[in-house]
């Protein structure tokens, strides 16, 4: 019945017989769908490209998902799923003040004193003011989600940043206790007399 109307309301140059209806019953009841069936491509993830990745990533673990794709003709996609099974993740960068000459030293005194002060007094912490002060340059800021290392481990990587420079705006804030004073806003370079 589903060929004659078929053939009746579309008059195709072929008509459709009752054998064509029966095949696409069949093919919804098994498939779900009417549609061809989609043939799986090849994975791209295989022994080679895998080897191929880790390869450049052992190179150079700074290499951005789309650089190695760029490079390999591989897409961006596959080679996450590679690096995730191989259980790589992309480590971003933590940014910490430039140390030069005896700061190291200076840091480790300080804090064995810090520890002294506190075993003598516990609420010592609360009576110290805390300080720090941020630089937001003109030029703009590091975008850390696009420093990353790829590794299996984190390996707790850090990037030294440049000193103040005059054309910047400063910000000062302070903890003492439960208070937190400022932020205070400053043009130029900041300096012991400010």
């Amino acid at each position: 019945m589903a060929a004659r109307i078929y053939n009746e309301r579309f008059q195709p140059q072929q008509p459709k017989n009752h054998v064509a209806f029966y095949r696409i019953k069949q093919k919804f009841l098994k498939y779900g769908t009417i549609y061809p069936k989609r043939e799986r491509k090849c994975t791209i993830t295989t022994d080679n490209n895998r080897i191929n990745i880790l390869a450049q990533v052992a190179f150079d673990p700074y290499l951005s998902t789309r650089q190695m794709a760029r490079e390999s003709g591989l897409s961006r996609s596959s080679i996450m799923k590679m690096l995730h099974q191989d259980k790589f993740h992309p480590y971003h960068v933590s940014l910490h003040q430039e140390l030069h000459g005896d700061d190291f030293r200076n840091r480790i005194d300080f804090c064995q004193r810090m520890l002294q002060h506190i075993q003598r007094d516990p609420l010592f912490t609360k009576k110290v003011l805390f300080s720090d002060e941020a630089t937001f340059k003109n030029t703009g800021n590091v975008n850390k989600h696009n420093l990353h290392y790829w590794a299996d481990e984190n390996p707790h990587w850090m990037r030294a940043v440049p000193h103040q420079y005059p054309w910047s705006l400063n910000v000062w804030c302070g903890i003492v206790g439960d208070h937190v004073i400022g932020p205070h806003f400053f043009d130029g370079s900041l300096t012991g007399n400010i």
